[in-house]
């Protein structure tokens, strides 16, 4: 994937503390099966970002693109 931000952690702990608060933002107020839809979209954009694969922009998730 393309360095679209450029982030300057100090180190790896630093980054994984910036994904917690990020993925506790995600989940505030989803309950049930909500968050288990957020948390599998996490983990494919984590999938996504280690294949090295770029997200379609106009991909809206909506059906006919």
């Amino acid at each position: 994937m393309a360095d679209e931000f450029e982030w300057n952690f100090a180190d790896s702990d630093e980054a994984k503390t910036e994904i917690r608060a990020a993925v506790e933002y995600l989940l505030r107020g989803a309950s049930g099966s909500a968050r288990g839809d957020i948390v599998r979209e996490i983990i494919e954009i984590v999938h996504e970002v280690a294949d090295g694969e770029q997200p379609n922009p106009l991909d809206d998730g909506m059906p006919g693109g």
